[in-house]
Order: C-alpha cells, then sequence, then structure tokens
C-alpha cells in the first residue's frame, strides 16, 4: 500500500479540520448575547453558575470547544493532527534523578514535529510540555520497529546540545526512549474539536 509522506499525512489530515476548527477559533471566543453564554470571560464562579443553570448541552460543548481551542497553537494543532489517526512517534525523555529513581522530566525530543511540519521545529519540547500539562498526550514504551528513528533522534544537534547544556545543572541524567501517543483524553477532545466542526458545517 501506497504510504505517503509523514508531513504530507499530517497536511491532509490538518486540512480535513483547520476550516472546521481553527477557521472558527474566532468565532467561537466572540462574545455571543444569548441565555446561557457570557458577553465576556467568566469573572467570578457566581457567573459560571449562572451561566450553567441556563445552558443548553450544545453550549456547554461550545464553550468547551473555545476553551481547548483557546490553549492551542497552530503548532500544537498540527502536531495533534499528525497524533489522530492513531499514530505513534518516537520520543526521548530525559529523566534527572538519583541513583535508583528515575526522578523529574527536564526535557522531551521527538520526531512528531517534524513529521507533522511544524514552523518553529526547535521548540517541540515546549510543544509536548504543554500537551503533556494539558493531558492531550501519553508516553508509552520503547517499539524496536523504530529503533532507527530513536537513533536519530539521538544523534540530533539539537538533543545534544541540550543536553550538553541541562549536565551542567544535573550530572545525572537518564534519557529514555518512549513514544507519545493520544491520550484517551486527548481522542475525547479532538473528537470534540471535529463533532463540533462538522455541526457548525452542516449549518451553514
Amino acid at each position: 500500500m501506497l504510504q505517503l509522506p509523514p508531513v504530507q499525512r499530517a497536511d491532509e489530515r490538518l486540512h480535513q479540520v483547520e476550516h472546521d476548527v481553527l477557521q472558527n477559533l474566532k468565532l467561537r471566543l466572540e462574545a455571543l448575547d444569548t441565555p446561557g453564554e457570557l458577553a465576556g470571560p467568566p469573572e467570578t464562579l457566581g457567573q459560571l453558575l449562572e451561566v450553567s443553570m441556563e445552558q443548553s448541552q450544545v453550549q456547554a460543548q461550545r464553550m468547551l470547544v473555545s476553551q481547548i481551542l483557546a490553549g492551542l497553537t497552530a503548532d500544537e494543532a498540527r502536531i495533534l493532527a499528525a497524533f489522530s489517526d492513531g499514530s505513534a512517534f518516537p520520543m526521548l525523555t530525559v529523566y534527572a534523578g538519583g541513583r535508583f529513581t528515575r526522578g523529574e522530566v527536564v526535557y522531551r525530543h521527538s520526531s512528531v514535529g517534524r513529521a507533522a511540519g511544524t514552523q518553529c521545529g526547535d521548540m517541540i519540547g515546549y510543544y509536548l510540555h504543554r500537551l503533556f500539562e494539558r493531558g492531550w498526550i501519553m508516553a508509552t514504551g520503547f517499539e524496536e520497529a523504530k529503533r532507527t528513528e530513536y537513533e536519530l533522534l539521538e544523534g540530533d544537534s539539537g538533543f545534544r546540545k541540550a543536553l550538553s547544556q541541562l549536565q551542567q545543572h544535573w550530572p545525572k541524567l537518564k534519557p529514555q526512549r518512549e513514544s507519545v501517543r493520544f491520550s484517551p483524553l486527548g481522542h475525547l477532545l479532538w473528537q470534540q474539536l471535529v463533532a463540533d466542526g462538522e455541526a457548525d458545517r452542516e449549518e451553514e
């Protein structure tokens, strides 16, 4: 079966949803003076509770989508699109810990940024950090079939430079070969974004 290059595959997945999802960001963030919606960002818990008393399910879903989109950059959307078909990508996770403990994560590097065609390729570690923090993605184990890709990541000049800088502060670093993919929550959030975009298209 003919396989498209990773960047092209990511582009195609992104193009399928960018009109329905990304282009609706401005509309979602505009004030809507209708029952169950606020004219601006909520300032108190009371305002949110008041809205919840009048909100329909559709309005609640759209408020959720607005918040999800407001927390994403365009590069991050590309990364999520690359995961959307169930794909997993090699990732190097650097832990700073003691002799018998793995310790905290201090750096991540993955080929998903290149596969997704992100504009700020040197910011992949930051993007991954943000997506992990928001529950979009999760780390899973090493995949033997992708051994060559791990070796390429380990030889990447950007990764080597970052590792050298980190060693000035954490002499005991433990790079770990892992994989990165959508978490169950990430799948759910992505489905919500796509469903919302499809609903908008039907209303047009």
